[in-house]
């Protein structure tokens, strides 16, 4: 399977952060419905310089369901030392996978915006409806939400719209499918590692009750919350990489 990894490799050093000093630590980055690093930048130009991003990349031409996707993870992890993964929206369910398996390494799982179970979850039963017709509608409710909530700007516009040129209506239909059918809760149960659910304030693609659903299976999961739509990784990446990186740290 083919697969593309986006890697910020650093040269093995100590970094002073404050009077700390810090080794530096690999991030594993799963992208959300898209499967590209496009959404992922101005978060990881957040991050502070002993955060090691490495930004996984899902090919079009494979399967894009969770089981055609872990062994490209998996395989994208193998290597990385010491690592936290972290999974935004559609790959939350992929990192709870991967994490269920404890690689050597692991240290910490992300949740970012996203479900162990349809984030809607009467619509589970429609999954077999979502074909290629209803998936190349998408990129314009993505920018009616944009509108709406008021939050669309030039940069995201120009992001958002790379995104939708790199992946095909197929595809998404693939990933929409697979999201609606998903139960990840028994892997999620067996996450070895801390997990940090990072939740957005204004987010009505993943409601609130996703959180519940969490912490509902993992009492121990931390959540933090920040400003911002289901995007907020993208429009608030400043307190997106604050977060994530004070739960590195504590670990």
């Amino acid at each position: 399977m083919r697969q593309v990894v986006r890697a910020t490799e650093g040269i093995r050093r100590e970094f002073s952060d404050g009077e700390t000093v810090r080794q530096p630590m690999t991030l594993v980055l799963l992208p959300g419905l898209d499967g590209t690093d496009i959404l992922f930048r101005p978060f990881v130009q957040a991050l502070p310089p002993w955060v090691m991003p490495r930004c996984i990349e899902y090919s079009s031409s494979d399967r894009n369901d969770y089981a055609g996707l872990l062994p490209m993870v998996r395989d994208a992890c193998a290597g990385a030392g010491d690592f936290f993964i972290l999974g935004w929206s559609f790959s939350g369910p992929l990192a709870l996978m991967v994490a269920a398996q404890a690689p050597p390494g692991l240290r910490g799982v992300v949740l970012c915006a996203s479900f162990v179970r349809a984030p809607w979850l009467p619509l589970r039963w429609l999954w077999f409806a979502v074909g290629g017709s209803v998936a190349a509608v998408f990129p314009l409710l993505s920018k009616a939400l944009a509108v709406c909530g008021r939050y669309e700007t030039t940069e995201l516009r120009r992001d958002t719209s790379e995104c939708w040129r790199r992946v095909s209506a197929t595809t998404l239909a693939a990933r929409s499918r697979a999201a609606l059918r998903v139960d990840a809760r028994a892997e999620l149960r067996r996450c070895p590692v801390p997990l940090l659910y990072l939740a957005a304030s204004s987010d009505i693609v993943v409601p609130r009750w996703n959180v519940s659903a969490v912490k509902a299976q993992l009492p121990s999961a931390q959540v933090v919350t920040i400003a911002g739509p289901h995007m907020a990784l993208r429009t608030n990446p400043e307190a997106a990489a604050d977060a994530v990186a004070k739960f590195m740290a504590a670990i």
